[in-house]
Order: structure tokens, then sequence, then C-alpha cells
């Protein structure tokens, strides 16, 4: 195929670079101009409440630590009367 007629060949494709940039442009402008906007759920919500909650809470794994060093070792002691509470509280509870 011979195209005799170069530069109307060039202006079309000068054309059409022209549009595919103006529309990547306007494609940019308008993603910009609509703002994204995020909406939680109720349980969403719940969710993140409960996770500033768990966040807020302290540490209890260096006492647990202490605590299961001490079963190990036998040196841990609970007095009978704060067994003998909690049972009744559980009793109570049930």
């Amino acid at each position: 195929m011979i195209i005799s007629n170069k530069p109307a060949v060039q202006r079309v494709a000068q054309i059409y670079a022209e549009n595919k940039q103006a529309r990547r442009t306007a494609r940019k402008t308008d993603s910009a101009s609509h703002g994204d906007a995020v909406t939680l759920s109720p349980e969403g919500r719940e969710m993140q409440a409960l996770l500033q909650k768990l966040q807020a809470a302290p540490d209890v794994r260096p006492k647990a630590e202490e605590i299961k060093v001490a079963v190990e070792n036998g040196t841990y002691k609970v007095s009978p009367k704060q067994i003998a509470q909690a049972i009744l509280k559980a009793e109570k509870e049930s």
C-alpha cells in the first residue's frame, strides 16, 4: 500500500495523539475531583471500637509468664480461702 499524502497522515496521527493525551488528562482530573469516601457498617464500627479498647488494655503477658514459671517450679501458692471464694462466686453466677 502506498500512501502519497504524507502530511495528511502525519496530521491525523498528531490529532490522534492529542486526543489520547486529552483523555488521559480528563481522566486524571475526574478521578481527582471525585473524592473517595469510606463508610463503615455498624459491624465495622463495633469492630473498630473493640480494637481501640484492646489496644488501650494493659499487657498481661508478663504477669501470665510469671505465673507460668511459678507453677512449673512449684512455687505458685493460692490460699484455700481464695479458692473457696472463687467456687462460691462461680456457683452464684450459674
